[in-house]
């Protein structure tokens, strides 16, 4: 067991290093204008967090941002490989490590995070309402017998594992519903008539893209259940040199103090007291310490 968190710790390690070398190295370059063409991921369009972001760049810089594809990740992860963008952008998963290994792009790079909240049925049967701690939260679950889903998200069901092997918990599979075939996104429904529990995106649970009949949140603000995003640009051998250095600039300005900095604060207030991304902690970047 130590052994594996030793060799997590020295992936991170080696991913901070990547990218306070490949900022240094961005921000020391000059480049004339480029049009840097990005695929990204539907959450950061919808809430207009992009393209809000983007013009920020825009305006700190000669070059032009465009977006070229959006949506979910096998859209966008298709006008990566067929060399329509330049940059992309989604969530940490092995579709954008395998853009690395597949030699499509370089420099994977962790630049901002979302999170999940907890929901479940208004009248609470495992007394979850208001916790802040999720493994905990899980733990009653599972005491009181009460139903739990496990949606067809890959990245929920990741987080859902994560919680169960940090905080020991063990699943009691008698009250466990897999809801995999969810092709319309309807887990919310499916919890609904099965009086359960399930890990939802705080975003669509909270603007209404994932159809909700009377489910509330009982748990949110756990560190852990956050998921982040991350960012690879085109293998510079697929690009001209100048739009590799500008995509390269792009990329490092995810990571300056002040954007990080906007993104802690960007959307708060619009759907509850909690903004609607979060920043990342980069050594040297986020002030001491951190």
């Amino acid at each position: 067991m130590q052994s594996r968190y030793r060799i997590r710790t020295v992936l991170i390690l080696s991913i901070y290093v990547s990218i306070a070398s490949t900022a240094l190295a961005a921000d020391s370059e000059e480049v004339p204008s480029q049009t840097i063409r990005c695929a990204v991921i539907g959450g950061m369009m919808d809430t207009d967090f992009w393209p809000k972001l983007s013009k920020r760049f825009e305006l700190s810089s000669c070059h032009r941002v465009e977006v070229v594809a959006k949506g979910p990740k096998h859209v966008i992860r298709r006008a990566f490989v067929a060399g329509k963008a330049d940059l992309i952008t989604m969530h940490a998963s092995d579709v954008m490590i395998n853009l690395v290994a597949d030699g499509y792009g370089v420099a994977p790079q962790p630049w901002a995070k979302n999170d999940l909240v907890l929901v479940g049925p208004a009248a609470d049967p495992a007394g979850i309402r208001g916790m802040t701690d999720a493994a905990e939260a899980l733990r009653k679950i599972v005491k009181t017998k009460s139903e739990l889903l496990i949606q067809r998200s890959l990245g929920a069901q990741q987080v859902l594992f994560d919680l169960v092997a940090m905080g020991r918990v063990q699943l009691d599979w008698q009250h466990v519903v897999v809801h995999l075939d969810d092709k319309r996104r309807e887990m919310l429904l499916a919890a609904s008539q099965k009086n359960a529990y399930v890990l939802v995106g705080r975003i669509p649970f909270l603007n209404g893209k994932i159809r909700n009949r009377d489910l509330v949140i009982m748990v949110q603000g756990d560190p852990r259940l956050r998921r982040p995003y991350l960012v690879v640009v085109a293998n510079p051998r697929r690009q001209a040199p100048a739009l590799a250095a500008a995509t390269r600039q792009l990329a490092a300005y995810l990571h300056k103090p002040e954007t990080q900095a906007w993104i802690a604060e960007y959307g708060r207030g619009r759907l509850d007291s909690q903004p609607l991304f979060f920043p990342v902690k980069i050594p040297g970047k986020n002030g001491p310490g951190s």
